[in-house]
């Protein structure tokens, strides 16, 4: 049975491999060592009312994990929560893991009071775009960006 769970320091090394399958897949350039994302968990950790990482496990094997960082703004001043990254193994994908860490990600969200969750992805990712829709996203805004070096 899949279940759902907060991040635990020893899930490090399953996060990196998650991690790596998404950089690749998203053709990012940005990398990070295991002492990087140690160092990443460290602050979250620091920050527990800001930051949580949810892992979706079977049989105590990492299947998939997604982010969330929480934050208010004027518009939503009981909070929004905003998924930064969603990625499920690739040899895992098609089960429902996905969508069994957005819903814990939504029941999370509603707990802890916000006023809505939030998700992007790439223009192009037009698969990711159908599957947040199947849970429940609707297009709202267009997000610009800057990216710096």
């Amino acid at each position: 049975m899949i279940t759902v769970r907060p991040m635990q320091p020893n899930d490090l090394p399953a996060i990196e491999g998650l991690m790596a399958q998404l950089t690749a897949a998203v053709e990012s350039a940005h990398t990070s060592s295991q002492s990087q994302m140690a160092t990443v968990l460290a602050n979250m950790d620091a920050h527990p009312e800001m930051y949580l990482t949810l892992v979706a496990e079977e049989d105590g094997i990492v299947l998939g994990m997604l982010a969330l960082v929480f934050y208010r703004v004027w518009f939503h001043p009981g909070g929004t929560a905003l998924i930064t990254e969603l990625v499920v193994d690739e040899r895992q994908r098609g089960k429902g893991v996905g969508a069994k860490l957005i819903a814990a990600a939504v029941e999370t969200a509603r707990a802890r009071g916000m006023d809505e969750i939030e998700v992007g992805t790439e223009r192009q990712n037009q698969g990711a775009q159908r599957f947040y829709r199947r849970c429940g996203f609707d297009e709202e805004y267009v997000l610009l960006g800057m990216e710096f070096e």
